[in-house]
């Protein structure tokens, strides 16, 4: 299992159209895949446009995520440090991006997986959540945990989940990318785009928005959804 996640968000240069970028990221993608020492897992999302009522929050100022799983945190920092990083990964794709990735990173902890059906189109969604001031880090992180497992008890939620991972990030991601404020990710795997408008015009939707706000700065928090491409 993955020791570190780090997770890289996606700025498109301004004269791109969203789908542009996306195919143009995917092509280059695909003719230059990332291998690194200790790299489990890589995958890029593509954004869906979507009017979040995720927390109030707005809708992601991202175009695209991509979240690598690493079996050591110190094989992720090697690789950012590294010239196949710096002179061969971002180069060949700043031209497309209006700034050098942002990143939030830390332990991933996977509540939840199952294997898609033929029936599911998967979604994923992407919380990036920035906590209240009063909020210490280990509350925080108790806290992100207990919420997704509340989740999990959802009596759908079998159905409705093909995966659950919550990554909580004390620390700040490696120096070369953009900073953030977000104190973690977030990641749900939900079956379809319907099953998920379908889970937001619940009942239960409200009172999951008043229990997380306690907690979350809604309006400085991000949620990011998009149709995810395993490139691993």
């Amino acid at each position: 299992m993955a020791a570190y996640k780090l997770t890289m968000l996606l700025t498109r240069r301004g004269d791109l159209d969203p789908e542009e970028f996306a195919d143009a990221w995917l092509a280059l993608e695909r003719s230059s895949l990332a291998t690194a020492s200790g790299l489990e897992r890589y995958v890029f999302t593509r954004r869906i446009p979507t009017d979040s009522p995720f927390m109030h929050s707005s809708e992601s100022r991202y175009d695209a995520v991509i979240e690598t799983w690493w079996t050591r945190k110190n094989d992720a920092a090697d690789w950012v440090v590294s010239h196949d990083f710096e002179d061969d990964w971002l180069q060949r794709r700043m031209p497309l991006l209006a700034e050098r990735p942002a990143a939030v990173a830390g332990e991933p902890h996977v509540l939840s997986e199952r294997e898609p059906t033929a029936e599911d189109a998967p979604v994923a969604v992407i919380v990036l959540p920035v906590a209240r001031r009063r909020v210490r880090a280990d509350e925080f992180a108790a806290y992100w945990d207990a919420h997704a497992r509340s989740i999990l008890g959802r009596p759908q939620a079998p159905q409705y989940i093909v995966r659950l991972e919550q990554t909580a990030s004390p620390l700040a991601a490696p120096a070369r990318f953009t900073r953030t404020r977000f104190d973690g990710v977030g990641a749900v795997t939900v079956a379809s785009l319907e099953t998920l408008v379908a889970d937001l015009a619940s009942d239960r939707f409200p009172r999951l928005v008043a229990d997380v706000s306690q907690v979350v700065d809604a309006e400085a928090s991000v949620v990011f959804v998009g149709s995810p491409v395993d490139l691993t």
